[in-house]
C-alpha cells in the first residue's frame, strides 16, 4: 500500500501490483493499460516472453466492470476501474484451479486500493500533459505571432500541429469563392497528400477528406480568415493520422485554432498598417515634391519682380519710391518663404545631406548679420578677434542663422545681439542670438521648434509668421550633429544658442 501511495505513473502502479500478485499466487502476471480501445502491456512479472497489444474487444469488458474478476481458460482477469471506466487489466496466467473465496476477497479489497492509486496516477499524468500542452502552446505562440504574411503563417501552423497532436498530415484551407482552397500542407513522411480543393460545406468537405485519406480519423477545426469580400471568409485546419484522436487532443486542436486566429488577425492588421503607411508615404512624398516645385518656381518671378522694383526705388518721385520699396520688402518676404518651403521639403526627404567645409565662424556670422541688417543699426555682433574654425555646410547653416536672427528681429523692440563665444577648453563654440522682445511663455518653449508651432503671445499680437523658421533651423542644426537651445522670459526677451564643435 505504501508503494502504491507514492506511485506517480500508470505503469508504476501496474508494475507494483503485477509483482505482488505474481509473488502471492506464484503465477506469471501481466498488467495491461486500456487506452483508445487498445490493451497495451506496460508491466509484467514472471512472464516467459513478450506480450503484444490487442484490441479491448477481445476481453469481456462489461463483465470485468461488474465483477472485477473474470475466469478465461487458465487465466484470471483482474479489472481495475477509475471514474467509472475500466482503465487496466491484470492477467494471472497458468491457473490450475479457480481462485478460492479468500483469494477473491483479497483481490476485491486490493482492487479498491489499486483503483485509488491508478486514479492518482492518471490525474498526475493529466496535470503533466496540461503543463506540457501549455508550454507547447506558449512556444507555438512565440513562433506564429511574429509572422506578417498569410501563406508562411499557414505553413508554420501545419508544421506545429504535426508535433502538437502527433498528426501524420495537416492542411490549412481558406475559402475562395465556392470552395476551400489548400494554402499550406505538412506531413511527417513523403508520399502523403491532401486534396487541393474541398467543397465549401464542411460536412461535404469531411466526406471528401475521408475518401482521400482512406477513412483515417480526422480532426477538423474552423479557422477565421479576414473577409476581403463576401465570397472569401473562413477556413479549415485538417489533421489526420491512423489512430483516433482522443478528447484531450481534440481540445488541444481547438485551443491551437484560437491561438491561430490571433496570429491571422495580426497578419491582417499588419497588412492594413503596411498599406496605410505606404499610402501615407506616397501622400507625403507628393506633398513634399509639390511644395518644392512651387517654391522653386516662385523664385524666378520673384527675382524679376525684385529687380524691377529696386530700379523703381531709385526713381525721383517720392511716391513711386515708397511704393517700390514696399514691393521690394514684400518680394523679399516671399523669397524668404520660398526658401523656407524648399528647406522644409528637403528636411522631410531621405536625401537631406550636408556639404561641409572648414570656415571662420566669426566672419560667417558677421556676413549673415550684415545681410539681414542693411541699415546697420539693428544687429550688433560680438566675436573674438581671432578666427574660430568650424566645419559646417555654408548654405544650410546660413539658412538656420538667418531664420533665428530674422525671428529675433521680428519680435525685438531694440537691437539684436549676436555673439560668437568659444568655450575655455576650445571644444565648442556657441552662436547666441539675444533680443529684448516679447519673450516666449514657458509652456510654449518646446512647441516653438515643432512644425508650424508658434508662441501664443505672438499669435495674440497679430505678428505675421508661418511657424516653420525655427523648425527648419532645428532640423538643420540636428543634421550637423549639434544642438539648439532657448531660454526666455515673457516680456523680457529670448536667447537662442546654436552650439557647434570647433574644428
Amino acid at each position: 500500500m505504501l508503494a502504491l501511495r507514492d506511485a506517480r505513473e500508470v505503469h508504476d502502479v501496474l508494475a507494483i501490483v503485477a509483482r505482488a500478485l505474481a509473488r502471492d499466487f506464484r503465477r506469471p502476471c501481466t498488467g495491461y493499460e486500456l487506452r483508445d480501445g487498445i490493451c497495451r502491456p506496460v508491466a509484467a512479472s514472471g512472464m516467459s516472453g513478450e506480450r503484444s497489444p490487442f484490441l479491448a474487444e477481445a476481453l469481456d469488458l462489461p463483465a470485468l466492470r461488474l465483477r472485477v474478476l473474470v475466469r478465461r481458460g487458465t487465466d484470471d482477469l483482474f479489472g481495475i476501474s477509475s471514474d467509472g471506466q475500466l482503465r487496466a487489466v491484470l492477467i494471472l496466467e497458468d491457473a490450475r484451479d479457480p481462485l478460492d473465496d479468500e483469494d477473491v476477497k483479497y483481490l476485491r479489497a486490493l482492487a479498491a486500493h489499486v483503483s485509488l492509486a491508478l486514479g492518482n496516477a492518471l490525474a498526475f499524468e493529466q496535470l503533466r500533459r496540461y503543463a506540457a500542452e501549455g508550454a507547447a502552446l506558449t512556444d507555438a505562440a512565440r513562433t506564429i505571432l511574429g509572422f506578417t504574411a498569410l501563406e508562411p503563417l499557414a505553413l508554420a501552423l501545419c508544421r506545429l500541429c504535426t508535433r502538437l497532436v502527433v498528426a501524420e498530415r495537416v492542411a490549412v484551407y481558406a475559402r475562395r469563392g465556392e470552395v476551400f482552397a489548400r494554402i499550406a500542407f505538412a506531413a511527417i513522411r513523403p508520399g502523403l497528400f491532401a486534396p487541393d480543393e474541398l467543397p465549401a460545406d464542411e460536412r461535404s468537405a469531411r466526406t471528401v477528406l475521408g475518401n482521400a485519406f482512406g477513412g483515417a480519423p480526422l480532426a477538423v477545426a474552423q479557422l477565421v480568415f479576414p473577409a476581403r469580400d463576401q465570397s472569401e471568409h473562413g477556413g479549415l485546419l485538417v489533421c489526420s493520422r491512423r489512430m483516433p484522436f482522443d478528447k484531450s487532443e481534440l481540445r488541444l486542436v481547438e485551443t491551437f485554432v484560437n491561438l491561430a486566429a490571433l496570429a491571422i488577425r495580426n497578419v491582417d492588421l499588419y497588412e492594413e498598417s503596411r498599406r496605410a503607411n505606404q499610402a501615407l508615404a506616397e501622400s507625403n512624398a507628393f506633398k513634399d515634391d509639390l511644395m518644392a516645385m512651387f517654391a522653386h518656381d516662385f523664385k524666378g518671378p520673384l527675382t524679376v519682380i525684385s529687380g524691377f522694383s529696386e530700379l523703381l526705388a531709385d526713381a525721383a518721385d517720392p511716391e513711386v519710391r515708397r511704393t517700390a520699396e514696399t514691393i521690394v520688402a514684400q518680394t523679399r518676404r516671399l523669397a524668404k518663404l520660398s526658401d523656407d518651403a524648399l528647406a522644409l521639403a528637403a528636411t522631410q526627404s531621405a536625401g537631406f545631406s550636408l556639404q561641409r567645409g572648414v570656415e571662420d565662424l566669426t566672419a560667417f556670422v558677421a556676413e549673415a548679420a550684415a545681410t539681414l541688417d542693411r541699415a546697420g543699426d539693428r544687429v550688433t555682433v560680438e566675436a573674438p578677434a581671432e578666427p574660430v574654425l568650424v566645419s559646417f555646410d555654408r548654405v544650410r547653416l546660413r539658412h538656420a542663422i538667418d531664420n533665428v536672427v530674422g525671428n529675433a528681429l521680428k519680435y525685438a523692440t531694440g537691437p539684436v545681439r549676436v555673439s560668437v563665444m568659444p568655450d575655455g577648453a576650445g571644444g565648442e563654440v556657441t552662436v547666441a542670438v539675444s533680443d529684448g522682445g516679447i519673450g516666449i511663455p514657458a509652456e510654449d518653449l518646446e512647441r516653438i521648434f515643432s512644425r508650424f508651432g508658434r508662441a501664443a503671445n505672438a499669435r495674440s499680437r497679430g505678428v505675421a509668421g508661418s511657424g516653420v523658421g525655427l523648425y527648419i533651423a532645428k532640423k538643420i542644426v540636428e543634421v550637423h550633429g549639434v544642438r539648439i537651445e532657448v531660454s526666455s522670459k515673457e516680456n523680457e526677451g529670448s536667447t537662442f544658442r546654436i552650439v557647434l564643435p570647433r574644428s
